[in-house]
């Protein structure tokens, strides 16, 4: 095999692979957001403006908005675009104090770099 169908094939695979893990950011974001929605929807009423803790969760929600947006806009961009997508989200602070959240983030780097 010629050093260019090698490189050819693992170019492709290196962006089945980020192209994959775009996907799975996306899916964690969007069921977060559900999540935080669910929690908005059922905190107790009446909400006073001084409600940190409501604040926090509306917070929350916008920056989950905005990095859903912002994932939707660079969608099949280039290799360059996704791979800046991947590495935002690594060093972004975590929507939740959560093991599973955790998990995901530390999961998410060593993918990253393993394709480094």
């Amino acid at each position: 095999m010629s050093s260019v169908t090698s490189r050819t094939k693992t170019t492709a695979r290196d962006s089945a692979k980020l192209a994959s893990m775009c996907s799975e950011i996306k899916l964690h974001l969007e069921d977060r957001r559900r999540a935080l929605a669910a929690e908005i929807r059922s905190y107790p009423t009446p909400i006073p403006r001084c409600d940190a803790q409501f604040n926090h969760l509306y917070e929350q929600r916008a920056r989950l908005a905005r990095e859903l947006d912002r994932i939707g806009s660079l969608a099949g961009k280039t290799r360059g675009d996704t791979i800046e997508l991947i590495e935002r989200f690594i060093a972004s602070a975590p929507y939740t104090d959560d093991a599973a959240e955790r998990e995901f983030r530390s999961r998410m780097k060593k993918q990253h770099s393993a394709l480094a």
